[in-house]
This record gives structure tokens, sequence and C-alpha cells, in this order.
């Protein structure tokens, strides 16, 4: 059996032990399931890996990091500082979309369609930190989230502005992993402040690591623009 393969197999091993852990509500599983993830995926991609590449060997220390410390689920300040981490990962992603973004002029379709996107987002935002506040006592989780929020803010702007200037490849991993960054961390916050449902948990929980294996594929990838008709 070609060793890809069964790397592949076992990444698909780590993500069903994670679906396990959270169906039996068995907490260690659920972690192991998660550190478990991040070395099929290192050793599949071993040759292509950019090691040499800053803001990848940054963003991956942390995001183990981050995993590493959610062993400690809510205990002392553990998920304030899990937070803290994914939140520093974000930016080292967005530090390297920024340098491959070449700026060209849209039309005013594109601009509006951009400001429009944004509106909503920061208004979504603003409604989402209404309602976690309400279940935040302590006010140091609560800035923690708002500074989460305003970063995540940040990073769509950027993936935004990159594929607007791009179309590339690259830039199609970068928005994608974006988006499942964010639609991810709407859903953990759904059961943590809402109400805990099996069938969000399992798919936040798929989001976030097909989100982990676009950033493997964005780093990965060469700049090279996809040859379209038409543009916007």
């Amino acid at each position: 059996m070609k060793q890809k393969v069964i790397l592949s197999l076992l990444a698909i091993t780590a993500i069903g032990i994670n679906l396990a852990g959270i169906i039996s509500e068995s907490f260690l599983i659920k972690k192991l399931g998660e550190i478990l993830f991040f070395l099929p995926l290192v050793l599949y991609y071993l040759k292509k890996i950019p090691f040499k590449n800053y803001n990848f060997l940054m963003f991956l220390r942390i995001a183990i990091a981050a995993t590493l410390i959610s062993w400690g689920g809510r205990v002392w300040y553990f998920e304030q500082v899990k937070l803290g981490l994914w939140l520093i990962s974000y930016i080292f992603l967005a530090r390297e979309a920024i340098k491959h973004t070449e700026y060209e002029k849209g039309s005013r379709f594109t601009t509006l369609y951009f400001i429009a996107v944004i509106a909503v987002y920061v208004y979504l935002l603003w409604v989402h930190i209404i309602e976690i506040e309400r279940s935040l006592t302590n006010d140091l989780s609560f800035w923690l989230y708002v500074i989460y929020y305003i970063n995540l803010l940040f990073f769509a702007i950027t993936a935004l502005i990159y594929y607007l200037n791009s179309f590339s490849k690259k830039a199609v991993f970068f928005i994608c992993l974006t988006l499942s960054f964010i639609f991810s961390a709407v859903l953990r916050d759904m059961e943590v402040f809402y109400f805990r449902d099996l069938s969000v948990e399992i798919v936040g929980t798929l989001i976030k690591f097909a989100a982990i294996k676009l950033v493997f594929l964005f780093f990965i990838t060469p700049e090279k623009k996809l040859r379209l008709l038409h543009l916007v």
C-alpha cells in the first residue's frame, strides 16, 4: 500500500476518533482525534511543505499549541489561551496572503459587492457579540471574544481583497480556508452560548479539519492566475 494512502487513512481515522469522542461525549477521545490529525497531514505533504516559510511555521506551531492547550478544557484560563492562540495563528495566514496580493483596480460592481459583504459581516458580528455578552460574566473572556472576531473580520477582508485582485488557485484556497475558519467559529459558539446540538458540533468539527487541510494546500500551491474568460 502506498505511503500516501496509508497517511490518508490515518487522517480519516483521526477524524473518526474525534467524531467518536463527540458522539460518546468523551472529552479525551475528542481531543486525541484533534491532535492526531496533524501528524499524517504533515507527513503527507512533507516533500512540498515550505519549511522555510516563516508564516507557515508559525501557523503550524501555534495551531498545534492551541490544540494541546485545549486539553485543559474549561479549567483555569485554558479556554481563553486557546482562543488567543488561534487568533494569533490567523494573523500569520493573513500576512502570507498580503505578501501575494497585488492591487488591481476593479469595477464599481466589485467595489460595491466588497463593501456590502463587509457591512453584512460587521452587522452580524455586532449582533453576535451582543448575544454572547449576556452569557459571559468574565470581562476578560468577553473582550477576548471581541478581539477574536475583529481579527476574523480583518482575516475576511484580507481574503476578499486577495481573491478579488488575484483570481488564482492559491487565492481560492485562501478564501475557502478563511470561510471555513469563520463558519467553524460560529458553529462552536452556537454550542457554547446557545444550545448543544450533536449535528452542529459534528459539522463544525469537520469544517475545522477541512480548514486546516486547506491551509496546507494554500501554502504548497504556487501563485498562478486562473484563466477566466470574463472578470467582473
